[in-house]
């Protein structure tokens, strides 16, 4: 089991060296204003705007000084009709994770939260979690 959890971590972490730092026309991609650090992929990132992009499950998350990679899978959610974007972080204390992105076709996006995030957010489960939206601009 060990073994096959560092497998993972490695080709996570080539598959997001090699990645290249702009995501191609046809993907999906918005810009998003975030007032509060967060949490995505292990990687805490400032507030501040970002760019996300999704091509094929795979999200980059792209800020002015940060940027981290995650999978996604579709959300099994209802669309949302908006017409607009908007990224989903559950906060947990003083703590937020980006757990969701729906794109302004409707279309959602599940982020995995790690296991780590998974056994935090059970601990504090004393204070209640909250979703919070944050419009695309």
């Amino acid at each position: 089991m060990a073994k096959r959890m560092i497998a993972l971590i490695v080709a996570a972490a080539a598959l997001a060296v090699f990645t290249p730092l702009y995501i191609t026309a046809s993907a999906a991609e918005m810009n998003v204003r975030i007032p509060f650090g967060f949490i995505v992929n292990g990687a805490t990132l400032p507030a501040g705007t970002y760019s996300i992009a999704d091509s094929n499950g795979a999200l980059l998350v792209r800020g002015d000084r940060k940027s981290a990679f995650v999978m996604s899978a579709p959300s099994l959610k209802n669309p949302d009709r908006s017409g607009r974007g908007k990224a989903v972080f559950l906060k947990t204390g003083s703590t937020y994770y980006l757990i969701e992105i729906w794109g302004g076709d409707g279309v959602g996006r599940e982020v995995h939260l790690s296991r780590r995030q998974v056994e935090e957010h059970a601990r504090v489960t004393g204070t209640p979690a909250e979703r919070i939206v944050i419009p695309a601009m």
